[in-house]
């Protein structure tokens, strides 16, 4: 037996106390030490609800625990993962690493200087139908695949129709997932063809370094339930993954464990590293979508 990883959640909006909170609260291999917040009423009220103590000093709520999640909006990010990074601190980060991607690359430059192990909170990466979505890629000869995330999210009374989600849009918020589960089904992607609206609905068509493409629609205004699929086609058929076959409790359980095994040393495919590429994928594409 070994001690709960105590880890501080840093950041008190409709992520961390639905998802990032809870999932650290009830996970058996994390305990946590305290919520900080830019708000303190929502930092008092989170951790209230979690049963643990507010902070009202970020620098003093990373002292005083083993690994930090962080659960802030993209552009207050980076600093306080820097400054966790320096403390030596392993962290759970959310994606987009920044709102931009030079503060995104000063955020994995930190990490590495540091050499402290971080987890991304991909969370797709925690359903257990992954795993096997992931191992039926490897040899799988796939020459095209498509994928969709599309949801209600940015609609009117949704508490993540707000700020920057509704600025940026679709793209930046949930790519990152889309983005990452084609990766994983077809290969690295080398270009990105982008149209559409960042604030409707974004068409991509993506080139891989495996030689297959694909196509892949992202759109957070539309009144259905929240679907995420991949579809990858190849001469021996095809094979799928549907974000929608899942526990959310067992995602979460997935989530906790997963991140205090990085926090005592274990390495992770989808940590900042990652974060970074997918980011400049949709650097890319969000370029074009503006010159247009």
């Amino acid at each position: 037996m070994v001690d709960p990883v105590k880890v501080g959640l840093i950041g008190a909006g409709p992520w961390a106390r639905t998802v990032t909170g809870p999932v650290l609260a009830s996970c058996s291999e994390t305990a946590l030490t305290g919520v900080w917040s830019r708000t303190p009423d929502n930092a008092r009220e989170t951790a209230a609800a979690l049963g643990t103590e507010a902070f009202t000093d970020v620098d003093a709520v990373i002292e005083a625990s083993d690994a930090v999640a962080i659960a802030l909006v993209p552009d207050a990010q980076p600093d306080v993962a820097i400054a966790a990074a320096r403390a030596g601190k392993p962290m759970l980060l959310e994606k987009p690493l920044a709102a931009d991607l030079d503060r995104a690359r000063a955020v994995v430059d930190a990490i590495e200087t540091a050499g402290v192990p971080t987890l991304l909170m991909l969370t797709n990466r925690f359903n257990p139908t992954f795993d096997a979505f992931a191992a039926t890629a490897q040899g799988f000869d796939a020459f095209g695949g498509r994928g969709c995330f599309l949801s209600g999210a940015f609609l009117p009374g949704s508490p993540y129709a707000r700020g920057w989600r509704l600025e940026r849009g679709a793209l930046l918020d949930v790519g990152p997932h889309l983005l990452d589960l084609l990766e994983v089904g077809l290969g690295e992607i080398l270009t990105v063809h982008a149209e559409g609206d960042v604030h409707g609905w974004v068409s991509l068509t993506i080139t891989h370094a495996s030689g297959a493409t694909s196509q892949a629609s992202l759109c957070c205004n539309v009144a259905i339930e929240s679907r995420t699929e991949i579809e990858v086609f190849g001469t021996a058929g095809s094979f799928s993954y549907d974000g929608r076959v899942a526990d959310p409790r067992e995602v979460g359980r997935r989530i906790g464990e997963t991140f205090a095994a990085v926090a005592r040393g274990a390495a992770h495919e989808a940590d900042a590293a990652r974060g970074l590429h997918l980011q400049q994928i949709i650097d890319a594409a969000e370029r074009q979508l503006a010159a247009r």
